[in-house]
């Protein structure tokens, strides 16, 4: 809607210019196009609306509708957080057990020697294994 409110210029014995003119036959049009005036009402109201004078004049073709209202304040939303990318160890994890595992399946083989690898790699992901330096003591 346009900001046209004809309460706004005072008291209606106040002269209105061109520019009002114009702001009162465009939220006129805007009360046609939602469907309050029918053709004859809007051609009317818009003629007189360029031949007012004053605002009490404008301000009598707006009597029966509904008056501006502000928009409705926008809640803002909070950007989405940045996606991190997924690290590419655990894939390549997870491809290397199932490929294993379809070998030991095809081949009736079960690779025994990767027991020691296995244990170092969980021991060490653990972050528990080695030496950490005098900052990691226990008190």
């Amino acid at each position: 809607m346009t900001d046209f409110d004809p309460a706004v210029y005072g008291p209606s014995t106040v002269r209105v210019g061109t520019a009002e003119r114009e702001q009162a036959a465009a939220a006129l049009g805007e009360h046609f196009a939602a469907g309050r005036l029918d053709v004859a009402e809007y051609d009317e109201r818009v003629g007189r609306a360029y031949a007012a004078k004053t605002a009490g004049e404008l301000a009598v073709l707006f009597g029966d509708l509904p008056r501006p209202q502000p928009p409705a304040p926008r809640i803002p939303t909070p950007p989405p957080a940045p996606r991190r990318p997924m690290p590419l160890a655990p894939i390549g994890a997870g491809v290397l057990l199932v490929f294993v595992i379809a070998f030991a399946v095809t081949t009736h083989f079960f690779p025994f020697f990767l027991f020691p690898v296995l244990f170092f790699v969980i021991a060490r992901g653990r972050r528990g294994y080695g030496y950490h330096g005098p900052r990691y003591h226990r008190m």
